[in-house]
């Protein structure tokens, strides 16, 4: 039997792959913590705020050199790309770990013609060989295929036993609790403000054996953590027309549209909790995280993006709401237009070898200017930019090299083979990315 230890993909503001509502970074941290819960002893969570890859954490890493490394991925491609496999470090062999667990994975998420593929420009799996670590990086079926998704949130705890017992790993038999609905509440934990703070974006939250909690704004925790306590209901201001979807249990996605301040969303009295929520300004874009039982905070969402679970009955115990700074709409190789995005989240795609040939940026009411390196033309100074703006270029497969931002904000870039440079002051003068080099920005962002 082996020992795990177990590596959640991306996080950190990088939420990887998105499909269906759902982020690759939130989904393998849900089952990362499926694992830990079924594995118990003899698996080992390694921490679960950081992102691994971009850090460089193996490098710093010190474990016993018998313990097994497995990072977990979902992979994206078109909605009828299918399948899970196994990713080793080019020119070692499978051992029997491997074999099993892409016996496993291929039959649980079939579809992949090969279900062990060597790579030899795979960050963590050089970094671990250069250790001295067994690694190995399973890619859990596709998040952008409506099948694997499905397979995945229905049958997390399956496909977590699976992975266990490939591991000669035996899961623990979980009782289910017998204490009243959700279980006990906790002592202890943190509880928010006391007090009402009210600010751009307000919002208040019903909770458990509480009732209506003091309204709190612009980024600020509503509800408890560490305490088992659900949220039932909240309420939000709206800036401008704001619609709201709510999952609750037994009864599933309620939609709310047009909201008010007084519009409950989720229901109170019934002892029901909330599951997940989805956000969607006209007149703005909102972010949004959630703390869900036995899984912590989700990534930043933003508009029309799903935070939490459905169909795990997790309960929602903590919400933070608040404005995005501007939306940016970035256009990447094979994917075009993605769509706005929320400036505080990852602009782009990591992780997939690709490039971010365009974007556009809506300032709002904030003064940006832009230079951008490109590919074959060098620099291009699009002055004080306009949401109608395309910063790159679109249909001629060229690559972003190299960003100088000008405003009241930070910002950072993911460059090819070297991950996410350090935040950096929009000062007009300092650049981010390279020059000469032939290296893809692959995702920008913004606080």
């Amino acid at each position: 039997m082996a020992h795990l230890f177990v590596i959640a993909g991306h996080g950190a503001g990088d939420c990887g792959a998105v499909g269906y509502g759902y982020t690759e970074a939130e989904r393998v941290r849900y089952l990362v913590a499926r694992l830990a819960a079924l594995g118990g002893s003899n698996v080992t969570v390694a921490d679960m705020n950081r992102n691994w890859y971009a850090d460089n954490g193996i490098m710093s890493l010190n474990i016993p050199k018998d313990w097994q490394i497995v990072e977990f991925h979902m992979d994206s491609a078109s909605a009828a790309a299918n399948g899970g496999h196994v990713i080793i470090k080019e020119g070692y062999n499978p051992d029997q770990y491997d074999t099993a667990l892409s016996n496993f994975i291929g039959n649980f998420f079939p579809g992949r013609a090969n279900k062990i593929v060597e790579k030899n420009d795979l960050a963590n799996a050089n970094r671990a060989a250069y250790k001295g670590y067994s690694y190995r990086l399973l890619e859990n079926g596709f998040i952008t295929n409506s099948g694997d998704l499905s397979k995945f949130n229905n049958r997390t705890d399956e496909l977590a036993s699976g992975i266990l017992s490939a591991f000669g790993i035996s899961a623990i038999a979980l009782v289910a609790s017998t204490d009243q609905i959700d279980g006990a509440i906790k002592s202890g934990g943190t509880f928010q403000d006391k007090k009402d703070v009210f600010g751009s974006v307000s919002y208040q939250v019903h909770a458990r054996d509480i009732g209506w909690c003091n309204w709190q704004s612009d980024g600020k925790m509503a509800g408890s953590t560490g305490q088992n306590r659900r949220i039932e209901a909240f309420r939000l201001n709206p800036v401008g027309e704001t619609n709201v979807v709510v999952h609750i249990k037994d009864i599933g996605n309620k939609e709310y549209k047009n909201i008010t301040k007084d519009t409950i969303l989720g229901t109170t009295g019934q002892n029901k909790r909330i599951e997940s929520i989805k956000i969607t300004g006209k007149d703005t874009c909102y972010l949004y995280k959630v703390q869900q039982k036995n899984i912590g905070w989700s990534d930043w969402m933003s508009n029309g993006e799903w935070a939490g679970t459905q169909g795990k009955g997790l309960q929602i115990e903590a919400i933070e709401i608040k404005k995005t700074m501007f939306t940016v709409n970035p256009h990447v190789q094979n994917r075009g237009w993605l769509g706005d995005r929320a400036a505080e989240t990852v602009i782009g795609i990591t992780g997939h070898n690709l490039r971010l040939e365009a974007f556009k940026v809506n300032p709002g009411d904030k003064r940006i200017g832009v230079k951008a390196h490109i590919e074959g033309s060098g620099w291009k100074d699009y002055g004080v930019v306009t949401k109608d703006t395309v910063i790159g270029t679109v249909g001629q497969n060229k690559r972003i090299e190299c960003l100088c931002f000008n405003g009241d904000f930070q910002y950072r870039v993911h460059v090819q083979n070297s991950g996410w440079t350090d935040w950096t002051k929009a000062d007009g003068v300092s650049t981010l990315g390279t020059v000469g080099q032939a290296l893809r920005i692959e995702a920008i962002q913004f606080r």
